[in-house]
């Protein structure tokens, strides 16, 4: 299950505020650059208010090297529901794209319910401001659940047509009591999107919804994915998916995949490689851990011949949400 790839881990780049809308993590993010702007990098994340998540927004942090990050505290939060929105009690994982001379960002969103749909907003900077349009996809089939949320990689397959990576967030209980595995199974789907304006959006969900080929056994790290994000390199396609084996109980083993692909589709691939072990690798994140390690929404970007790697972290001891980088040689790809 394991490359030779070479890799270093930076650790923690993102923390949560002392007090603002972040004061409980800073994490689910995603990383951007624009073609306007190369030297700048962007990372979207989740702001959770407390520790509890009471309520999410979503914020922007930018770096000019890569590693340093500098919240934007005068702009945050960029995306905040109001009481009437979907996304009035939680806005996360977000995913942004270029199209033109906009920027779109979708991610997922949830009222006092707390079933998470997917949304999107626009703008004309990178920064913002931000402007909600519309939901565009909702939990229906089983193996969706009662929430969805994305991957932090955006698909850019011509100046209309992307794909954004998603996933379940739980079972659709009680059925699955009755007829699933009683712990959580998550799997990944594809949202095909055509964005023709801001105000002429459609979403398709892909017909080979959800991708099983990439799902193992129960028990293996595979057992459960989500949340990934996506590479191109020398037209070739890489996935970058978070795994679990919830099977095993608390506190559950998680690490972050790569799998290789001729098409951003992902139709005949069916090894996934660990690229980032947790329960080996967790002292190398985070120094002072006390507990099992906890990771999400891996989102690469590539500088020259160097992949730089960001993506949630937790100390399930503490369980305080963070964001951590880890750097990767492009050529051991």
């Amino acid at each position: 299950m394991k490359m030779l790839i070479k890799k270093k881990h930076i650790g923690v780049i993102l923390t949560p505020s002392k007090r603002d809308f972040d004061a409980g993590a800073s994490t689910f993010i995603c990383a951007f650059k624009d073609q306007e702007d190369p030297d700048i990098t962007y990372i979207y994340y989740s702001g959770a208010k407390d520790f509890k998540w009471s309520h999410s927004a979503i914020g922007l942090a930018i770096s000019d090297d890569n590693k340093h990050f500098r919240k934007l505290k005068k702009l945050n939060p960029l995306i905040e529901g109001g009481t009437r929105q979907f996304n009035s009690k939680e806005s996360v994982t977000p995913a942004v794209v270029r199209i033109s001379n906009y920027y779109y960002m979708f991610f997922a969103g949830s009222n006092s319910t707390y079933r998470r749909k997917i949304g999107v907003a626009y703008a004309g900077d990178p920064r913002g401001p931000w402007k909600l349009i519309k939901v565009i996809a909702k939990p229906e089939k089983y193996w969706e659940g009662w929430s969805i949320d994305l991957g932090p990689t955006v698909v850019k397959l011509s100046e209309r047509d992307v794909l954004v990576f998603y996933s379940n967030v739980n079972n659709k209980t009680p059925f699955n009591v009755l007829f699933g595995p009683r712990y959580i199974r998550r799997s990944i789907g594809i949202l095909k999107i055509k964005i023709t304006s801001p105000k002429s959006i459609e979403a398709l969900k892909y017909e080979g919804n959800p991708l099983k080929i990439f799902n193992g056994p129960k028990g293996t790290p595979t057992e459960s994915l989500f949340c990934p994000g996506y590479l191109s390199i020398n037209q070739k396609h890489y996935l970058i998916p978070t795994l679990s084996t919830y099977s095993i109980g608390f506190p559950y083993r998680q690490y972050i995949g790569l799998a290789k692909g001729e098409s951003p589709y992902f139709k005949c691939n069916k090894n996934i490689s660990v690229l980032i072990d947790g329960p080996t690798e967790k002292k190398d994140i985070l120094p002072e851990i006390k507990s099992e390690i906890a990771l999400d929404t891996p989102s690469p970007i590539i500088t020259e011949d160097i992949i730089y790697l960001y993506y949630s972290v937790m100390d399930r001891y503490d369980r305080v949400w963070k964001t951590a980088l880890t750097i990767f040689d492009k050529k051991s790809f």
